[in-house]
């Protein structure tokens, strides 16, 4: 064995170009599989760190009977006690929460500042199945508005702002200005919703009719034992109808949208990892044959030699030992360096994906979901490679047994061309690799332009010169509308003071992303959709001025005034978008908007101006939302000051930054109780708004290209081969007449063949590979004509360079030395 070894290490180094090929081509496939594996592994497949995780449920609540992801939204008050009410049967429980932020007062040295909470059931933890590592959970006295004010604490936050002391526990912290005794600190990594570092008890006020078209609540369910998502689906529709029979309201929900936990986590990613899986699995595809054609190359080159040993007396045993200890060589370097290259690639992967840079909000981030080395995906990668080294290992003791002395001695010349069950044999690995190649290639192309739209989609608004930082007004620091409205003014004030800052607005939600809360309307002349009674838009609050200072033109009316407060009429401002599509061919500037159903208490508003559309980063379960309604923050908290809770400031500056400390400090002087959390450009939100969609991008790229090189280096190996065998046909032509240009075309032509039956069938292959995508992704568009040229072009130009070498080798081969030996 330890001579086969050392046989196999010594025919490896005077192949050097060969073996540096392999392993390369093995490093490739291998480092990049598991790396990207490892990413995939830690977002779509790692199980959650609950009990029971599989009976876990996110609960929505749909408007009509078919409990379709298009028509749901989250839970409302209403609908919650309903369901935990009278779905003991379907649940073991129901619990809900909500995100927030808090203000927490100065600790020891650490400053004051905002915190990411949640406000979660008494019962959240125990229905998820994970209790606090230290102290305990809430109790149901504790749910209320006038119970005690106690507060969860998260590891990191126990660790960072209180130093990790022992007798953390019954110890208390200032939040919103309101003093809280911690009971329970959190296991590490655990953030759960919303990337909370505290959790503070939901304590739902009293049952308010107001309440019962906000659906703001996260709902979360445990299904009884034994019983399916399918059939409880079915018993939770029946519960709802025997509700509205018994308690008719139009605010009573018809069905419930329950996917499991784990999937509400990753549905909308998944069609998008989808395209990453595909592209990884193709340049495994392309590495193993180019590795195959590699082997199969070097034993046909060898393979007068083989059966020369053959026939000299040596076994066919030892033969196959020898190949299959080269085989195992090259296999165990590559994958050597597979796993160095993945361990270098992965973190550098995580650092520029969704999850690394942290830009998302995936929920992924709320457990203990570190990216690291996925080993069975490895060791998939690394089976794979080693079984093609093994099979063809045996090739050449099977090339040896069937041939005679006489073959030995004639295959033993390296003049000897290459016969036609080879040539077919080696063409079929290239043409694999090139279909591969040019499918992989195309459908990136398509990929790209996808995505390269997405990213490059204009917001409709100005993003440059623009800083936007956020905000708590909780009705625990400002108890009625009119203390909102005058710490709003404060703030405002103080931030158009900043020198560099030429304006400065705020907004309710930030002026990149959908509201937390949708507005159900009806608008005026347009008939309610059935059963929900209401279309969906998205909702912003602002004041007067916000769209100037953003850029937003107002295409139509006027804007906001100081006079379209809480005692005049209620008035709100909408998107080109919803206006075309309930008034087309109209003029909107007059029309009315009902918000809510047309049979609740809610107001009207009168349309008093027209802007262009936005694009908004929102929740696809949001189904069908129909452009934006604005309205005046005033009216709105003259109305609800509820719906006002995380405030964003946009200032306009002049083109010197404006630095953290200067907002800060404005913000001190508006209101010490208040944190500016979240500081950033909108050029920069702008960036990380897209952080999926460029990550994709730049994979996918990075895939079409590595598979276009790997293929590439697979038809060069063919065609050296060739050449190689083919000296003494070449020497003999040219000695006839035969120019260098007709002797760089014949080789050229074996390639260009090879080429168009790869790219024939690669067009296939793309369109399957399309085809699956769409099929979970109906936004990825259908490859079109220039994605086709351009992809045919680039392969063109990668296998002209691959042919182009051995045939430029071939058109130099001198007819004297080539026929010497006759």
């Amino acid at each position: 064995m330890m001579n086969d070894l050392k046989y196999a290490v010594r025919m490896l180094i005077k192949s050097p170009a060969f073996s540096l090929v392999a392993i390369v081509t093995l490093a490739l496939g291998i480092g990049a599989n598991t790396a990207i594996f490892s990413v995939v592994e830690g977002t779509l497949l790692r199980p959650l760190p609950f009990a029971n995780a599989n009976r876990l449920v996110r609960l929505y609540e749909a408007a009509d009977d078919n409990g379709a992801r298009g028509s749901t939204l989250n839970l409302s008050e209403h609908t919650f006690r309903q369901w935990r009410e009278f779905g003991g049967d379907i649940f073991e429980g129901v619990a809900s929460a909500t995100g927030t932020n808090v203000t927490v007062g100065a600790i020891g040295s650490n400053p004051a500042r905002s915190v990411a909470a949640a406000r979660i059931s008494a019962n959240f933890f125990s229905i998820v199945g994970l209790p606090p590592a230290l102290g305990r959970a809430f109790t149901a006295e504790e749910d209320f508005e006038s119970g005690p004010h106690v507060v969860i604490i998260s590891d990191d936050f126990w660790r960072q702002q209180l130093n990790g002391r022992a007798d953390v526990l019954g110890t208390t912290i200032a939040i919103d200005g309101n003093v809280h005794t911690i009971i329970g600190v959190m296991p590490k990594m655990f953030r759960h919703p919303y990337r909370a570092n505290l959790w503070l008890p939901l304590a739902l006020p009293a049952n308010s009719p107001a309440q019962a078209t906000n659906h703001y609540l996260y709902g979360i369910g445990r299904l009884r034992k034994g019983l399916t998502i399918a059939r409880a689906g079915e018993a939770v529709r029946r519960m709802c109808a025997a509700i509205n029979q018994a308690h008719p309201d139009p605010n009573n929900a018809h069905a419930a949208y329950m996917p499991p936990l784990r999937e509400s986590f990753i549905m909308d990613l998944r069609p998008k990892i989808l395209v990453i899986i595909i592209a990884a699995l193709c340049v495994l595809l392309i590495a193993a044959a180019n590795f195959a054609g590699l082997l199969l190359t070097r034993v046909v080159d060898r393979e007068g030699e083989f059966s020369l040993r053959r026939a000299l007396g040596a076994s066919w045993r030892r033969l196959v030992r020898q190949q299959l200890m080269q085989g195992l060589v090259l296999a165990l370097l590559g994958t050597l360096c597979g796993l160095f290259l993945a361990s270098w690639i992965t973190p550098a992967l995580v650092a520029m994906s969704p999850e690394g840079a942290d830009a998302t909000g995936s929920a992924m981030r709320e457990f203990d979901y570190a990216v690291r080395l996925d080993w069975p995906v490895f060791g998939f990668a690394t089976a794979v490679m080693f079984l093609v080294g093994i099979g063809f290992g045996f090739l050449p003791a099977i090339h040896a047994s069937r041939i005679d002395l006489r073959g030995a001695m004639n295959a033993g010349s390296r003049n000897a061309t290459l016969d036609r069950s080879t040539r077919r044999l080696l063409g079929s690995f290239v043409i694999v690799e090139l279909a591969v190649a040019s499918a992989l290639l195309m459908a990136s192309l398509t990929a790209a332009q996808y995505f390269r739209k997405l990213v490059n989609e204009s917001w409709g608004f100005e993003t440059e010169h623009r800083v936007m930082f956020n905000a708590t007004f909780s009705e625990r620091l400002f108890p009625n509308a009119s203390t909102q409205q005058q710490g709003i003014e404060r703030v405002l004030s103080e931030l158009r003071s900043i020198p560099g800052v030429t304006a400065a607005t705020a907004s309710e939600p930030s002026p990149m992303t959908a509201p937390r809360n949708l507005i159900s309307c009806n608008p005026e002349g347009a008939p309610p959709p059935e059963p929900r009674g209401f279309h969906l838009a998205y909702h912003r609050m602002i004041p007067p001025g916000y769209f100037k200072t953003v850029g937003h033109p107002l295409l139509q009316g006027r804007d906001f005034t100081d006079s379209d407060n809480g005692d005049s009429l209620q008035v709100c401002i909408v998107s080109r978008a919803f206006a075309q599509r309930f008034w087309p061919g109209q003029d909107p500037i007059g029309k009315r908007v009902k918000w809510g159903r047309l049979d609740g208490p809610r107001p009207w508003f009168t349309v008093v101006g027209v802007v262009g559309d936005m694009k908004a980063i929102a929740d696809p379960r949001d189904g069908e939302v129909v452009g934006m309604i604005a309205r005046p923050l005033t009216q709105v908290l003259a109305i609800a000051s509820n719906l006002v809770d995380e405030v964003t400031f946009v200032l306009q500056t002049k083109n010197k930054a404006v630095t953290e400390t200067a907002i800060r400090d404005a913000l001190a002087r508006a209101d010490s109780r208040l944190a500016a959390y979240q500081i950033i450009s909108l050029d920069q939100a702008s960036a990380d708004s897209r952080t999926t969609e460029r990550f994709i991008l730049v994979l996918v790229s990075l895939f079409g290209i590595l598979g276009l090189i790997l293929a590439a280096v697979g038809l060069y190996g063919l065609l050296s081969l060739q050449v190689a065998r083919r000296e003494r046909e070449f020497g003999i032509r040219s000695a006839l007449g035969a120019t260098a240009a007709q002797l760089i075309q014949l080789v050229s032509r074996q390639g260009a063949s090879l080429l168009g039956l790869g790219f024939m069938v690669g067009a296939f292959g793309t369109w399957g590979i399309i085809r699956l995508v769409r099929s979970q992704w109906s936004g990825l568009p259908t490859p079109n004509i220039l994605a086709w040229l351009f992809g045919a072009i680039v392969l063109c130009l990668a296998a002209g360079v691959a042919c182009w070498l051995p045939a430029r080798r071939a058109g130099r081969v001198d007819p004297v030395i080539a026929l010497r030996a006759e």
